[in-house]
């Protein structure tokens, strides 16, 4: 797997209270909000970390992938007997695309492609 950069992601319930929390925590305050209910900051190269607003989100770790061919990514997976959906459209991102799936745990797995 070519994978470009890893997004390390906390589901908030308190959006503002576990972003302020991260942003003590790290130090200084986030990079970018890509829309609204995102927070991120940019730890080393290709290493970001994420506090998403989601007040109805059961606690679990999400890791997500960006590579550079979301297609070939799931055809490689789906020949290693890893089943992954068909893509979605990202709104608001000319070409960005995303698609999930869950580790034997039940962690959600990102995968993302676009800009």
């Amino acid at each position: 797997m070519d994978v470009h950069s890893i997004f390390l992601s906390i589901n908030a319930r308190d959006f503002a209270a576990q972003s302020d929390w991260w942003r003590r925590c790290i130090g200084r305050n986030w990079d970018r909000e890509p829309m609204p209910s995102c927070h991120e900051w940019d730890l080393r190269d290709g290493v970001l970390f994420q506090v998403l607003d989601a007040p109805d989100a059961q606690d679990q770790t999400t890791i997500t992938l960006l590579v550079p061919d979301l297609d070939a990514e799931r055809a490689r997976l789906a020949q290693s007997g890893i089943e992954v959906p068909d893509p979605s459209a990202i709104e608001g991102f000319d070409t960005l695309r995303y698609t999930e799936f869950f580790d034997p745990e039940g962690n959600t797995i990102g995968l993302l492609d676009g800009s």
